[in-house]
């Protein structure tokens, strides 16, 4: 979809940027993409049908009272805070730590032609489906040719 366009409010690229595309290519990793615009956030697609838009994002251990959805003027906001709660081992200290805190935030400007009173959104086995009605004067009608 040309007109949904990732909305990044800091344009100022991460310092971490080159290093990350650096290890990347040392790894060798398919797919890896050290960019600003997806670095450390879910995997999102968006499709354009003849009456919607159609946004899928990969929320892989959350839950869906772990995610929020805002739409301010057009720009729709998916974000996330999870804390996970570790007990301490009484056996054993903690060598690496990485599941804390897990956040996100990202925002997309969306199309003027969507309708924001009729999104609505779906969330199962960790994906989250967000439907954007088009307005009905906004999708493609059929224009018949009256012969005289």
């Amino acid at each position: 979809m040309k007109s949904v366009v990732t909305y990044n409010p800091e344009s100022v690229l991460s310092v971490f940027d080159g290093w990350d595309r650096l290890l990347g290519d040392f790894f060798n990793k398919e797919g890896y993409s050290g960019s600003m615009s997806t670095a450390g956030y879910p995997p999102v697609d968006i499709r354009e049908e003849k009456e919607r838009y159609v946004l899928e994002a990969e929320l892989p251990g959350m839950a869906e009272k772990d995610v929020a959805i805002k739409v301010n003027v057009r720009v729709l906001s998916i974000s996330s805070e999870k804390e996970d709660k570790m007990q301490e081992d009484k056996n054993g200290v903690w060598l690496i730590r990485e599941r804390g805190v897990r956040a996100f935030r990202r925002s997309f400007t969306l199309p003027r032609n969507v309708d924001s009173d009729q999104i609505k959104a779906n969330f199962k086995d960790g994906l989250l489906t967000i439907v954007m009605q088009k307005r009905p004067e906004a999708q493609e009608k059929t224009i018949s040719i009256n012969r005289n």
